[in-house]
């Protein structure tokens, strides 16, 4: 990146969808909005994810700190389709719904591990075995 960027945004006001749902409006202390089409919206939230916890990490000096958000509210449900996949949805503060798909196999294990990090199970150690 050069020393100099083109467009710094370093405070936003506020966000407006179009009313035909193109284009995300970006309302910050730039005098002109900047508009975002809906065929990036899926990657530039993975890049601010990923930006955020890289910033974090480089900033703490520390390669553990992961990034996380609050959490009001969460639900889970099923999509439908050739393939009915599982949705978990989290709610955020604000009312912002980050809705995630997986495999209904992976709920098992999720279930596991879940059970296991919050105390509800304990971690069963295997007998002896032999490896070939």
């Amino acid at each position: 990146m050069s020393s100099s960027p083109a467009l710094a945004i370093h405070s936003l006001r506020d966000f407006e969808l179009t009313a035909d749902g193109q284009y995300l409006m970006v309302n910050g202390n730039q005098p002109d909005s900047v508009a975002l089409h809906c065929s990036v919206m899926h990657e530039l939230l993975a890049a601010l994810s990923n930006a955020i916890g890289r910033s974090e990490r480089i900033r703490h000096k520390t390669a553990s700190v992961k990034f996380t958000m609050p959490c009001e509210a969460w639900e889970v449900g099923r999509e439908s389709g050739d393939v009915q996949h599982l949705v978990v949805s989290f709610r955020l503060p604000g009312g912002a719904e980050l809705s995630f798909r997986l495999q209904p196999a992976q709920a098992v294990h999720m279930t596991e591990v879940l059970s296991l990090a919050t105390g509800l199970a304990k971690m069963r150690l295997p007998g002896r075995a032999s490896m070939q």
